[in-house]
């Protein structure tokens, strides 16, 4: 625990709605980042956006009070619907959000603006060049990752520029240093997010350790997502600059978790839902894990599953309590 190690004072420490629905609309994408997860597969395709798939989002908005969408990949911006399927979002009251690689035209942005877009993070994990290509699997040249990075500086300065709320995340790998990186979203002014590498042989958490102890940080506030194993720090900097950091902590979903064969080594346990497309069928993933039933299923099985009987009688109970405050 990161707290075991960074001054934290106790008591502080807020609880959010799991309230966000992840969306991978396509596989695609420029980067080949060797830590990536994929959302659990790196075999999906591009979204189905047919009515079933579209009957179920609404419910989730009306019935179970889901309030954000957040579009991933791959790289969203590939999915050939993406404009399309924003406006539909927007359409039934969502927050849309988004994480991107960043290349693409600068223009892009103004349209993702007009577009209702409510924010934009940028997957950003070295300011150099020659790292950012060798963090490819395979290996990319020096000149790809000068123009790739030079793509992404531009549009993510230029998102902060048009009024688009505007994040950096970052993951420590083994053998990084984000000082560079803290120190451009300081100067920048730049809301900056570290996340750790979930791999099992990963040393992120410590580099992230000692990367706050050099910094003089100090814990602020943890905030808890209620029904989610997500979490994340509020952390300030001896110099005042202050961030989030992501992480991961032990939340079960019992109908999916309880009798799981990985579950001793599991990375990340029941976070949320996640919807994707595998070849002519929309599809629930609930877990990073395992590619078998429950921890992905059809939109059809998921709606009859004991997996949704759990988290609706979870949500709808957080519902009535809310309404009742």
């Amino acid at each position: 625990m990161i707290t075991d190690n960074i001054p934290y004072h106790p008591g502080k420490f807020s609880i959010l709605p799991n309230d966000t629905i992840r969306i991978k609309v396509t596989n695609k994408c420029q980067f080949k980042c060797y830590f990536c997860h994929h959302e659990g597969t790196d075999d999906s395709v591009d979204l189905m956006i047919d009515e079933s798939l579209k009957d179920f989002i609404k419910e989730l908005k009306t019935t179970y009070n889901y309030k954000q969408i957040h579009l991933t990949g791959g790289e969203p911006t590939l999915f050939p619907k993406f404009f399309e399927f924003i406006s539909f979002l927007k359409s039934l009251g969502y927050q849309v959000k988004m994480t991107t690689n960043g290349q693409f035209e600068n223009d892009f942005l103004t349209k993702l603006y007009d577009a209702g877009l409510d924010g934009i993070n940028f997957s950003i994990h070295t300011l150099n060049p020659v790292k950012l290509s060798s963090i490819q699997n395979p290996r990319k040249s020096i000149i790809w990752g000068i123009e790739a990075l030079k793509a992404q500086l531009t549009n993510l300065l230029k998102a902060r520029d048009i009024g688009l709320n505007t994040k950096l995340n970052t993951v420590i790998q083994n053998d990084t240093s984000i000082l560079d990186i803290i120190n451009f979203c300081k100067d920048e002014n730049i809301q900056l997010r570290i996340l750790d590498d979930l791999n099992p042989d990963s040393l992120s958490i410590d580099k992230i350790i000692d990367t706050l102890k050099g910094l003089g940080a100090v814990i602020k506030k943890i905030n808890l997502f209620n029904g989610s194993s997500s979490y994340s720090y509020d952390v300030i900097a001896l110099d005042g600059f202050e961030f989030k950091i992501k992480a991961i902590r032990k939340y079960i979903l019992k109908a999916l978790c309880d009798d799981c064969f990985v579950r001793d080594i599991c990375k990340e346990w029941y976070y949320g839902i996640r919807i994707e497309q595998q070849k002519n069928k929309t599809m629930i993933r609930l877990c990073l894990e395992r590619q078998d039933y429950p921890a992905i299923q059809s939109l059809q099985q998921f709606q009859q599953s004991e997996q949704f009987n759990e988290i609706k009688d979870f949500t709808l109970k957080n519902k009535n309590e809310s309404k009742n405050e």
